[in-house]
């Protein structure tokens, strides 16, 4: 499972997620009580597990980022399928960072109502919301403090374009 391969820096994943076949690491407690353990691995970070809630996180055992196994591999299945898809359109901001950096002019939360969600493949840190004409991923950054909100949106014809840019705003021109 990976994402975004042609986000800048992240050199097409070569590191996807890795689950283990069994928990080996012992249970260890958390801040607020509950127990997490490590269960695979993602670009040399320990992936974990919520003993209470089945969350899975990266980085540091409370750094969630799916809820679920399933949930992750859902989102995973989905990012493949349109980061990887010549059949989607990158939408890059006018005065936005380029191609692979994203949308910076609003949230994923701009969407709710325009898209509809994907609810399998979302969760409080990951946002999908997907239709024949657009596709938008939103996730919080795991490994910052304040989990910076990053917006990666698609469209597949000028419906979709024209959609994005009634909730972001002008995109550069198609290249």
């Amino acid at each position: 499972m990976t994402f975004c391969p042609e986000r800048p820096g992240c050199f097409g994943h070569q590191h996807p997620y890795e689950f283990d076949g069994f928990v080996s690491s012992g249970w260890e407690e958390l801040d607020d009580g509950d127990y997490a353990a490590v269960v695979g691995s993602k670009d040399g970070c320990s992936l974990t597990l919520s003993w209470s809630t089945g969350r899975i996180g990266v980085v540091e055992a409370d750094y969630w980022i799916a809820d679920s196994a399933t949930n992750l591999i859902e989102s995973c299945a989905l990012g493949q399928s349109v980061y990887d898809s010549d059949a989607w359109t990158e939408a890059v901001e006018l005065e936005g960072k380029g191609k692979g950096w994203g949308l910076t002019a609003v949230g994923s939360d701009a969407f709710r109502g325009a898209v509809g969600e994907v609810v399998e493949a979302s969760c409080e840190w990951n946002r999908w919301y997907l239709d024949e004409h657009v596709a938008v991923h939103g996730w919080r950054v795991t490994y910052e403090r304040e989990r910076n909100e990053a917006v990666m949106a698609w469209y597949r014809d000028a419906e979709g374009r024209r959609r994005i840019e009634a909730v972001a705003g002008p995109l550069r021109p198609a290249d």
